[in-house]
């Protein structure tokens, strides 16, 4: 069984070759046996291929946040059918998966930006995370500033017309 996701800002192909009696991964064309220890509170210790890795998950939608040896990744399942159409209302719009603060502003109001320009540094859970243009446009409005905390489902970011 494949899957596509975005593994920070760049698309990916992660495949399950074997389920049973150790998961077998191939990822980009390369191999892993995984087998995973949980841990509390999000905490896990991953063995691929027989090293022992130390990480952390959370999960948020179709967003999974993973600080993995001392990296943070950011992983967004896509689905195979394009959201396009689902999101085209809120595609002028960036909300926040979760909650947290603004560590930095990478944008402005009426600045042009390309797909995958980064706007924004925000932290949540102790996990630092760039948010990225969805898509090419100008930036009608930043609905943060820096060091602002805001809630799950706070818009962030307004985009005007295309750029």
């Amino acid at each position: 069984m494949a899957y596509r996701f975005d593994l920070n800002g760049q698309s990916c192909e992660l495949n399950v070759l074997a389920r049973r009696p150790d998961l077998r991964l191939a990822l980009d064309g390369s191999a892993f046996n995984v087998s995973e220890q949980p841990g509390t509170g999000g905490a896990f210790t991953l063995l691929v291929n027989g090293q022992s890795v130390q990480g952390w998950r959370l999960v948020v939608g179709d967003d999974i946040y993973l600080r993995i040896a001392g990296r943070n990744i950011h992983l967004r399942r896509q689905s195979e059918a394009g959201d396009a159409a689902q999101a085209g209302a809120a595609a002028n719009e960036i909300l926040a998966d979760m909650p947290g603060t603004v560590i930095s502003l990478h944008a402005a109001p009426g600045q042009d930006v390309a797909e995958g320009d980064k706007l924004l540094v925000i932290e949540s859970m102790k996990l630092q995370m760039s948010i990225l243009a969805p898509r090419a446009g100008r930036i009608a409005k930043l609905h943060v500033t820096e060091n602002a905390t805001f809630d799950r489902g706070a818009v962030l970011i307004s985009f005007g017309d295309a750029a």
